[in-house]
């Protein structure tokens, strides 16, 4: 658990020396098979630092991304595509079958980002992906490839 704590740590201030975070971001994102709570601070354009707390799935977890954002697609209905990696701490709590088990973990993914609710708020965001997972769960079979979403709210815009 101190690994986490450091991994994710070291994520936060990964572009500490010359750049600050321009847009904070508070939201939900999903991994399957968990998901939760997300805080999302856009450094500048391109790099992201996202820390997800998915304590509603089967499997809760806590862990840390770094995203690397590319240009806009185009100006009607823009898209911007995205690459993740991602590193953390996952576990299974069955208490029916007095298991409870917690390991580190690492993925990495692509997707997309677009803004679904420009008729609700300028500032909400949404995002789809697809990823690869290395998480070894003795007892719960967890896919290496997952389908994640994500929405969020833009709180801190600088």
């Amino acid at each position: 658990m101190k690994k986490l704590h450091y991994v994710l740590l070291g994520l936060l201030f990964l572009f500490n020396q010359n750049t600050f975070s321009q847009e904070l971001e508070f939201g939900f994102q999903a991994s399957l098979p968990s998901y939760g709570l997300s805080l999302k601070a856009n450094l500048n354009e391109t790099h992201s630092a996202q820390v997800i707390y998915g304590a509603l799935g089967i499997v809760s977890t806590l862990s840390g991304r770094y995203i690397y954002s590319f240009n806009e697609t185009n100006d009607r209905f823009p898209l911007v595509p995205f690459v993740y990696a991602q590193v953390g701490s996952w576990t299974y709590d069955l208490a029916a079958a007095d298991i409870n088990e917690s390991v580190f973990g690492y993925g990495f993914g692509a997707g997309i980002e677009f803004s679904l609710g420009d008729w609700i708020s300028d500032r909400l965001s949404t995002t789809i992906e697809l990823g690869y997972g290395k998480v070894d769960l003795e007892s719960y079979d967890f896919k290496a490839t997952s389908f994640g979403f994500g929405i969020h709210y833009k709180f801190i815009d600088l």
